[in-house]
């Protein structure tokens, strides 16, 4: 991707971030009209592939995955996001002073408590953006993210992503990161839950595919054995349980020996270094085996904040 182009893009899709005042700001100079942020997920949408493994691109999906994360945001980026594009933890100033003019002269003529009562609890025909105003005139940013991400179905073409190039975002130094947020707690607060439940199972089993394959089966370096993914599959099988047990159940159980060596072995390790009982359960009888053997060895302070 040419870098001009790729700031363009990267420009394009960050956008919804922000308050509508904001797009106005941010795109003055690109002639762009955006009625509101679905229209920029609707473009985003149609480049997401290309998106999910770009350096830049991936990076207002990851904001929405996981807002804020100095993983992947330095303390200089954050601090131009919030500056330039704060609507995902409120609905932007002007907008607040908007609506907070709009409920003055409705109350105008009301005493404030029955106006209180009537606005939040009487009023039917109130929009759904109305009732997820807090305090202020701000939009509560979880709902915010689930209206960007789960309701304009873009988090559902991103898990699809994630099943149909699950290797190669693995193997990739970005795309790495994008999987890892999807499958690891279903994005920060656990927000395509319960809803996208049936596809991140999918997406669970597909992983546990590419895992299950023996390296002859392989026609890339094995997911287990390849530096990125294997890095990536270790931080789920700490961090999901969930996927833990269907990687165990479908890919490991049996077969850890064979795995006991180089990047691999740092997978099946991570299973007795959970902090879940269950995966440290699944895993103990076959891998304490390899222990007292010699073929691996658990670092002394995981082994024992383990035990029990």
């Amino acid at each position: 991707m040419e870098e001009g182009n790729t700031k363009s893009k990267f420009r394009r899709v960050c956008v919804f971030c922000g308050s509508n005042s904001g797009h106005r700001k941010f795109f003055s100079d690109a002639a762009l009209e955006l009625g509101n942020e679905l229209v920029v997920i609707r473009e985003i949408r149609k480049i997401l592939k290309e998106l999910v493994f770009d350096k830049n691109g991936r990076l207002p999906l990851l904001q929405l995955l996981h807002p804020n994360c100095s993983r992947y945001f330095s303390p200089d980026d954050l601090t131009s996001l919030n500056l330039s594009i704060p609507s995902l933890s409120a609905k932007g100033e002007s907008e607040a002073k908007s609506s907070n003019n709009e409920e003055s002269n409705k109350t105008d003529t009301k005493d404030d408590t029955d106006t209180e009562v009537t606005e939040v609890e009487g009023n039917e025909n109130t929009s759904g953006d109305e009732l997820h105003l807090v305090e202020g005139g701000k939009k509560d940013p979880f709902l915010r993210r689930q209206e960007l991400l789960v309701n304009s179905g873009l988090a559902e073409g991103l898990i699809d992503i994630c099943i149909e190039s699950a290797g190669e975002l693995l193997r990739s130094n970005f795309g790495k990161e994008v999987i890892y947020e999807v499958v690891a707690n279903g994005g920060s607060d656990g927000i395509l839950h319960p809803t996208l439940d049936d596809k991140l199972n999918t997406l669970h089993a597909e992983i546990a595919s590419l895992a299950g394959k023996s390296l002859e089966e392989s026609e890339e370096e094995h997911v287990l054995k390849n530096f990125h993914s294997s890095q990536s599959i270790r931080k789920l099988v700490l961090d999901c349980p969930t996927f833990a047990c269907t990687l165990w159940k479908k890919a490991l159980k049996g077969k850890c020996e064979l795995w006991a060596k180089d990047h691999s072995c740092k997978v099946i390790c991570a299973f007795l270094e959970s902090s879940d009982s269950k995966v440290r359960g699944l895993a103990k009888k076959e891998l304490q085996l390899l222990i007292d053997g010699g073929i691996i060895k658990i670092p002394e302070h995981k082994h024992s904040a383990n035990e029990g």
